[in-house]
C-alpha cells in the first residue's frame, strides 16, 4: 500500500517541469527545516519531566485520581 502511493507521488513529481520542481523541492525543504527548528525548542528539562511523569508514585497518584473523579460521579447518580 505504501509503495503505491510513493510510485503515485513519484509519477506526479515527474510531470511537474524544471521551474514546478524546483518550488516543490523548496517548498518541501522548508516545511523539513521548519519543522526540525521546533522539535528543537523544547526546554532541557523535558527529560526529567518525562521521567517523573513515568514514575511508579506518579501513576499510582494519577490512578487515585481517576478513582476519586469516578467514585464522586458515582455518588451524584445515586443522590
Amino acid at each position: 500500500m505504501v509503495n503505491q502511493t510513493s510510485r503515485n507521488i513519484v509519477g506526479e513529481f515527474n510531470k511537474l517541469n524544471e521551474i514546478e520542481s524546483r518550488d516543490v523541492i523548496t517548498y518541501i525543504s522548508k516545511m523539513i527545516s521548519a519543522r526540525t527548528t521546533q522539535q528543537k525548542e523544547p526546554s532541557p528539562n523535558d527529560d526529567l519531566i518525562l521521567s517523573l511523569s513515568n514514575a511508579y508514585e506518579n501513576k499510582r497518584a494519577r490512578q487515585v485520581i481517576e478513582w476519586e473523579k469516578v467514585r464522586r460521579q458515582n455518588s451524584q447518580r445515586t443522590a
